[in-house]
């Protein structure tokens, strides 16, 4: 199997509640005419299949979140007193201040290209 091989369409866009349904119609056909033992033994495999995938994806997201420095730990001391949350300043440097800078610069730059275009409109009405 071919591991950089990326499907973006599976699984398809589907109405929770659909994909819900799909599964419980699989779970009811897998039943069958099965004994209780081989639906245990069934029903433990498929959920081992699960638990493997859902083991991968989650070592997966740490990793990608540890290399986007995106790996909020709301249970370190930093966190609990108050300074290591995202509207404090964190790892980023920006503080609720510095973005409140940011904008204002943002609003005096839309304020100063409004004015040169009222002018623009002045002069050219001449």
């Amino acid at each position: 199997m071919d591991r950089n091989y990326h499907n973006t369409n599976f699984p398809p866009n589907t109405d929770p509640h659909l994909f819900s349904i799909l599964a419980v119609s699989v779970g009811f056909a897998c039943v069958g005419d099965y004994n209780a033992n081989e639906q245990n033994s069934i029903g433990n495999w498929l959920i081992l299949v699960g638990q493997y995938i859902l083991t991968h994806a989650a070592q997966q997201q740490l990793i990608e979140a540890r290399l986007e420095n995106n790996n909020l730990n709301t249970n370190s001391p930093k966190h609990k007193n108050g300074t290591g949350g995202p509207f404090t300043d964190n790892e980023q440097g920006k503080s609720n201040q510095t973005q409140r800078d940011e904008v204002d610069f943002l609003l005096n730059a839309i304020e100063d290209i409004k004015n040169e275009l009222e002018n623009i409109k002045r002069n050219n009405k001449i």
